[in-house]
């Protein structure tokens, strides 16, 4: 048998290079595996060794919250404007004058919740508005005369005591409001202490259902008495409260028959039926004032029209005579 060369060196060129390509997949295989085993390693030496990086997180952006705005234009403008300026005026006013007008609006029980300082700027502002006007009434300079002089001397006073007045008036309405009711007040509690009933209990009865300002009164004196405030010194803070002499006596008279240990209701009855008598008084004594009264409306609105109706037909011959 023959051996071809050539055949056999085709059949060991092809053997080697089958040889060649398990190597170097044998090699490319092995160094792969030792990668992996490499990263599993350093991955688990991480997690026990390295601090655990957190992932990125979503940047925070900021949200944009859209601003609020009540109220109208005037309401956040000139009203702001002038609450400003009222605040500013309120530090100066004088400590006096405020004691005195803490006390008055006490009494007319703090309409629309106004304090001294509050009153004070608002009084200002009035006389502002007054000396204003007056000079609106007088702004042609060239054509001054007196009655418009008069009419701006006449607007700045009235201006200055218009406040003063509107408290003064509030305060007289309240106070007589509490001396007319006070004896119908005196009436039920004596009659509450017939019943069996003891002063503090007849406070709160009648506080229940009287809704006056008498009522209101008495139910602010049973709120002090449930917080733990003395009987007396709650009767004493209602007294300095309203400045109505009648109560102020009757205030002092329980005081006193606590203090010597009378009887509520006797004392009740006494001083019920002095409040009755001193109501009729009060009542002629308001009436007796009404002719003083009326004077003035007489003569600034009946007297002329009366005069000009018994002149009137008489004024044409007194012309012709002169």
């Amino acid at each position: 048998m023959n051996f071809d060369l050539t055949d056999t060196n085709l059949f060991f060129t092809l053997l080697g290079a089958i040889v060649a390509i398990l190597g170097s997949g044998l090699a490319i295989y092995g160094i792969s595996t030792w990668l992996k085993r490499g990263n599993k390693f350093s991955t688990r030496l991480d997690q026990f060794v390295a601090a655990e990086v957190q992932p990125p997180s979503k940047p925070i952006t900021g949200q944009i919250i859209p601003r609020e705005i009540s109220g109208s234009l005037f309401s956040r403008t000139i009203v702001s404007w002038i609450n400003k300026f009222i605040h500013f005026l309120e530090r100066l006013t004088p400590k006096k004058m405020a004691v005195d007008l803490e006390h008055k609006l006490a009494i007319a029980g703090n309409p629309a919740n106004i304090h001294a300082g509050t009153f004070f700027a608002i009084r200002f502002l009035v006389l502002l508005a007054g000396i204003i006007l007056a000079f609106l009434i007088n702004r042609d300079f060239k054509n001054i005369s007196t009655v418009s002089v008069g009419f701006g001397i006449l607007a700045i006073v009235a201006c200055l005591f218009l406040p003063v007045a509107w408290l003064k008036g509030r305060v007289r309405s309240k106070q007589d409001e509490i001396r007319r009711e006070l004896p119908n007040a005196l009436d039920m509690l004596s009659v509450c202490a017939d019943a069996g009933l003891g002063f503090d209990q007849s406070l709160q009865k009648i506080s229940i259902y009287w809704d006056t300002e008498m009522g209101h009164e008495l139910k602010r004196v049973t709120q002090e008495l449930e917080m733990g405030v003395s009987r007396g010194v709650a009767l004493k803070n209602m007294s300095n409260r309203l400045d109505v002499d009648d109560l102020s006596r009757f205030i002092a008279i329980i005081i006193q028959a606590e203090m010597i240990g009378m009887s509520y209701a006797d004392v009740l009855h006494t001083q019920a039926l002095q409040m009755r008598v001193l109501r009729q008084y009060w009542a002629r004594e308001v009436a007796n004032k009404l002719p003083a009264k009326m004077i003035l409306p007489l003569a600034l609105f009946i007297f002329p029209a009366l005069i000009a109706v018994i002149l009137g037909p008489t004024l044409p011959t007194i012309f012709n005579i002169f």
